[in-house]
């Protein structure tokens, strides 16, 4: 046999086995579509009450379908809350798919309520009742300053570590959820005084507030039990972690709402939670949730979401890392002002008159003024703020 028959079987031999491994592992890729059905157009329902005065709000959405990112908000619906014992309140829409009870509603610890929806069409819609728990006090909120590890996704951090704790519960109080904000404080770079209009300076009283205060709900769902503890009480439960940045620069704190759950809420939550879904009312459609609440039009249509009630308690702490403190930088244009007289206005646009250090300046753009348009925040301090160290709010 010559040489040239001999390549020619090597490179049939050859071909043979690369497209038989190219045919196997062709056979073993292959795109995975999950049968999730249409969960489109269903309805996702949340609403919570509280010993508190109101106003008390229920959400309503209407699912889109697997590759939309928003649901829609359902608007114009007939969203009224009754007790055990008879009485009705009646909810308003106050923004298109938010509705709230009246200011003076509160709810009474041991009665129990159930949510009723009307949708425009026609289709009803209502909850079981659900009984208003009383929850103990919170005893602690703690603040420690750690020093994060690296790990393979992400990088050190230094921050700090929040934890609560709670007083002594009774035999009911066993679940446990906490709503986490965090607000801190932030400056605007002018003190202003007065406005002049073109023609007339007028003086501002009482002056506009240049600290300004962010606040943020975190979407993390955080719940507990003491279901197998000895004690009926949760000691130095982990609540968030908040790295260093700029929030820091002034003051920075948490405040956090304590709720106390039902078996049926904590094990929703816990559900939620094992999903990886930190907000289920706007999560995707294969990861929502079913709670307590039906379509008595139709049994057999599938309802998201759930209804609670709840005492509720909370507390404030504040904190600080100084050594992330930077100086005011200017905002927007200005212009120097040797003195604030008519003379010294004249020919200037209408603009707000302030102080930059030991400079007069007249500035037009309200976004250095104003917290709300500078940030989205507000000029009311949180009462449980402290202008040094860390101070537990009541």
């Amino acid at each position: 046999m010559n040489v040239y028959c001999i390549n020619m079987r090597r490179i049939i031999k050859l071909t043979v086995i690369i497209v038989s491994i190219i045919l196997i592992f062709q056979s073993c890729i292959y795109e995975f579509t999950p049968k999730t059905g249409d969960l489109g157009n269903l309805l996702v329902i949340y609403g919570i009450i509280t010993n508190e005065n109101g106003p008390h709000e229920i959400t309503i959405l209407k699912t889109k379908r697997i590759n939309s990112k928003v649901n829609e908000p359902v608007k114009g619906a007939n969203v009224s809350i009754f007790d055990d014992k008879g009485n009705t309140v009646p909810l308003t829409e106050d923004s298109v798919g938010k509705y709230h009870t009246p200011e003076t509603f509160a709810g009474q610890i041991g009665a129990k309520y159930k949510l009723n929806i009307e949708l425009q069409e026609g289709k009803k819609y209502e909850s079981d009742f659900v009984e208003l728990l009383d929850v103990p006090d919170i005893s602690e909120l703690e603040a420690e300053k750690i020093i994060k590890p690296a790990t393979g996704t992400s990088p050190g951090s230094s921050g700090y570590q929040f934890y609560v704790s709670t007083k002594l519960g009774n035999s009911e109080q066993i679940y446990y959820k906490w709503d986490v904000f965090e607000e801190w404080e932030y400056r605007l770079p002018y003190k202003i005084s007065a406005y002049w209009d073109g023609t007339v300076l007028a003086q501002i009283d009482p002056l506009i507030p240049y600290q300004c205060y962010m606040h943020n709900q975190f979407n993390d769902i955080y719940i507990s039990n003491t279901k197998n503890f000895q004690t009926n009480y949760i000691t130095h439960y982990p609540l968030n972690f908040t790295p260093g940045s700029s929030k820091f620069q002034y003051m920075y704190g948490i405040y956090v709402r304590q709720y106390a759950l039902s078996e049926f809420s904590y094990n929703y939550w816990y559900s939620a939670m094992e999903n990886n879904q930190p907000d289920p009312l706007y999560s995707k459609i294969p990861y929502q949730l079913i709670g307590n609440i039906k379509c008595i039009s139709n049994p057999n249509e599938t309802v998201f979401g759930i209804f609670e009630a709840s005492a509720v308690k909370s507390k404030g702490i504040t904190a600080y890392l100084t050594e992330l403190e930077d100086p005011i930088f200017p905002c927007g244009y200005t212009i120097a002002l040797s003195g604030v007289r008519p003379q010294d206005l004249m020919n200037q646009f209408p603009g707000w008159v302030g102080e930059y250090g030991p400079q007069l300046i007249l500035v037009h753009e309200k976004e250095c003024v104003f917290c709300k348009y500078n940030g989205g925040g507000t000029g009311i301090r949180p009462d449980y703020f402290e202008e040094n160290g860390l101070k537990n709010g009541k």
